[in-house]
């Protein structure tokens, strides 16, 4: 994952008044004839409760291919894995596949996996999250520096948030169209002590072919929601710096609602640096507005402790951090699916 980006239901059951009863007294005036009938009461709102042990053995299962790496039959293994275990929650799913060349002038396929929940429906939000793993542990040491890590919080966390999230939605079934894509080719960015010609925009490939190619003519978005490293037991999020500045009022509705079911310790109200993420190509090339959670400590001004390094494995994992961030994402949308 990325670098500091420099400028800048369950079934409800329905209640009705009720006036009559035994106790009702014989000389009481008859309503007339034209006066309404009592209202049903509102539909209470029912958000189903995000299950922990779920989206770990998610996170679990695209561990186990190992780094999912492109070009390589881990990576190819777990796009199939994606795409099956999505459509087995929601039925319209389509892997969008591209051609993508990377800062060592390698050629690679995107397979930006894509599911649309409700595909009917106008009204819409976006939530996404990458699948593929950094090539190398380049932020780590000595003989570490080149060789391939898990990724387990960096890319298969927010996944497995997300395949969680489609397992919920297929139960409850809200009133509000949700498109989940899984980005590809979002980690293969050039590093900063590259020998190779530098090269413009080499993170997040396959959100930039996305937004330049939508999956749907004129396809369009409320707003979008990303999720990065959202697993590490010690996760903080703040308010990442680029997500303010293009959707501010997306921003203080997550933390808000994080906040309101008491994970505010978690999602601080702090703003931290602005950094290069699939949310900034959203922004830029579909104009949908979109932010990040993702795992930021505004102290250091550097991501989580074990970011593009060889530690970051399953042990590094916490099931409660991504209930925490899942049931955020899942009350966002099911209050978005009630309101006018």
């Amino acid at each position: 994952m990325l670098r500091l980006l420099t400028p800048v239901l369950f079934p409800s059951v329905l209640l009705f008044a009720s006036c009559s009863g035994d106790g009702q007294k014989e000389n009481a005036t008859a309503p007339a004839e034209n006066t309404p009938p009592p209202a049903a009461a509102s539909k209470p709102l029912v958000v189903p409760q995000l299950n922990a042990d779920s989206a770990y053995a998610f996170v679990k299962a695209q561990v186990d291919f190992g780094p999912r790496i492109p070009g390589t039959k881990a990576h190819a293994a777990c796009a199939v894995w994606m795409e099956e275990k999505l459509r087995s929650y929601i039925p319209d799913v389509m892997v969008q596949k591209g051609i993508a060349t990377t800062f060592d002038k390698r050629k690679y396929e995107i397979k930006n996996v894509i599911a649309s929940y409700k595909p009917e429906l106008s009204k819409r939000i976006l939530l996404c999250a990458h699948w593929d793993t950094r090539p190398f542990a380049d932020r780590d040491k000595g003989n570490n520096l080149n060789k391939p890590f898990d990724g387990a919080n960096d890319g298969a966390s927010g996944v497995g948030v997300l395949i969680e999230i489609a397992r919920q939605l297929s139960i409850a079934q809200p009133e509000i169209g949700v498109d989940i894509i899984m980005f590809d080719l979002e980690d293969y960015g050039q590093p900063e002590n590259s020998t190779f010609p530098p090269m413009q925009d080499s993170w997040c490939l396959g959100s930039q072919y996305w937004g330049k190619n939508p999956h749907k003519p004129g396809y369009f978005a409320k707003y979008g929601i990303l999720l990065d490293m959202v697993g590490a037991r010690d996760a903080i999020f703040p308010k990442e710096g680029a997500s303010v500045y293009y959707a501010s009022s997306v921003v203080d509705k997550v933390w808000g609602t994080a906040s309101k079911l008491g994970f505010g310790s978690r999602f601080i109200n702090a703003k931290s640096n602005p950094i290069t993420d699939d949310h900034v190509y959203v922004n830029q090339l579909a104009n949908i507005p979109c932010i990040v959670i993702v795992h930021y400590d505004v102290n250091d001004s550097d991501f989580f402790g074990h970011h593009h390094r060889v530690t970051d494995n399953m042990d590094q994992i916490d099931a409660e951090v991504l209930r925490q961030v899942g049931q955020t994402v899942l009350q966002v949308v099911f209050e978005e699916s009630v309101a006018n």
